[in-house]
């Protein structure tokens, strides 16, 4: 278990009591979720360390869990973090496709993946703590997963998750699966063929992250290649994925053309990405301070949809990634008193739950529900209490 006390130590009297104990618990759920092997037992990614989502419910090292986990244990032990990244990249399929999951007995899930978020993770490891060695050897495999994004998941410059087309019968479970929104309302509406918020904004943060790694490895042309992409796409989002008539970024069938009408946290997703003009970026603050939609909690799907259940996992409850995106893109964009409460509410739901931080949490009460001691939590309550900065769009 790796050690963080001189690090919580470092932030002593920095936080209020109640934050600095949150931070210690973040800390000590995402080192004791360490996978280790049973005796006799060599892990699949060995010699590197994997730390599972949680215990009792997740035994393996998931896609985009890997990449939350590296960001929060970065900023006490980069080489955990790196493995978390490495594991991730050493069962890189051909395709360029990164695996869902790989369980600690060595079974592997190939058929879909999950959100494109590692390359912005390794980013934001790699400015914490520069390892030019480490560039170099992810560098190409970050290359090949965004030709894997942009060859196999784009319609018309704009990119969908996994429609299975070649099997009709499976095409909604793959789309919501590799969404990692696994039953979300999002997916309601009869078709999966989506042009996703979300997704979309992921990877203009995979193209920044690109061109960043382009820039650290000395290939200027690279760099502009990404920046160039980075650029076009984040404007095809505000052409094709802002609906005026409801005033915010919804998801959009690519066969029809017709809008979403599930409001989801994905809808603030550009604001986080720094896509969002300032004129679009005041519209969906709007939304995401209405009481009947979002307010104060950032359920994953708004209060006021009627599929709206508080602790139906994606269906309504309190996801930290989804909450953290959203409140961080709005304080960004300058809306800081709708973001500081989204932030405070959520914060006192995981201080309340005294037993753990949870999976997901009740967005009406606060509840925790779902798995505990779950990592990812961990890693966003460490965002929320260490990493709530920035500059509002523009300045």
């Amino acid at each position: 278990m790796t050690d963080y006390t001189a690090w919580l130590t470092s932030l002593h009297n920095t936080l209020t009591e109640r934050d600095e104990r949150l931070l210690g618990l973040a800390a000590q759920t995402l080192t004791a979720n360490i996978l280790q092997p049973h005796a006799g037992q060599t892990l699949p990614w060995h010699p590197y360390q994997g730390i599972m989502p949680s215990p009792g419910t997740y035994r393996g090292v998931w896609n985009w869990d890997a990449a939350f986990h590296a960001v929060g244990v970065a900023h006490w032990d980069v080489a955990l973090a790196r493995d978390q990244i490495r594991i991730l990249l050493e069962a890189q399929l051909p395709s360029g496709a990164l695996p869902d999951v790989i369980f600690e007995d060595g079974r592997v899930v190939t058929t879909f993946g999950k959100p494109p978020v590692m390359p912005w993770a390794a980013a934001w490891v790699d400015q914490i703590a520069p390892d030019d060695d480490f560039l170099a050897y992810a560098y190409p495999k970050f290359a090949a997963y965004e030709n894997h994004w942009r060859q196999n998941r784009r319609v018309d410059g704009l990119f969908h998750y996994d429609s299975a087309e070649e099997d009709p019968q499976l095409r909604d479970d793959h789309a919501a699966l590799e969404s990692g929104w696994d039953n979300s309302v999002r997916w309601d509406a009869g078709t999966r063929r989506l042009w996703a918020v979300d997704l979309n904004s992921y990877m203009v943060m995979l193209y920044r992250a690109l061109a960043y790694f382009a820039y650290r490895l000395g290939k200027p042309e690279d760099q502009n290649r990404y920046d160039a992409r980075a650029e076009t796409l984040s404007a095809r989002i505000n052409q094709f994925l802002f609906d005026p008539a409801q005033g915010c970024y919804l998801d959009r069938d690519y066969t029809t053309l017709e809008f979403s009408p599930v409001y989801s946290p994905a809808c603030f997703m550009p604001l986080y990405a720094q896509i969002a003009t300032p004129a679009l970026a005041d519209q969906v603050a709007k939304v995401a301070a209405d009481p009947a939609r979002f307010f104060p909690g950032m359920p994953t799907v708004a209060y006021n949809d009627p599929a709206y259940d508080s602790a139906a996992y994606w269906r309504g409850p309190t996801w930290l990634n989804t909450a953290y995106f959203a409140a961080k893109g709005l304080k960004d964009y300058g809306y800081t008193e709708t973001a500081a409460t989204l932030r405070d509410t959520i914060l006192a739901w995981c201080a309340q739950n005294e037993d753990g931080l949870y999976e997901y949490y009740d967005s009406r009460t606060g509840k925790g529900l779902g798995a505990r001691q779950f990592g990812w939590s961990a890693a966003f309550v460490i965002l929320f209490l260490l990493d709530w900065r920035g500059t509002q769009k523009g300045e």
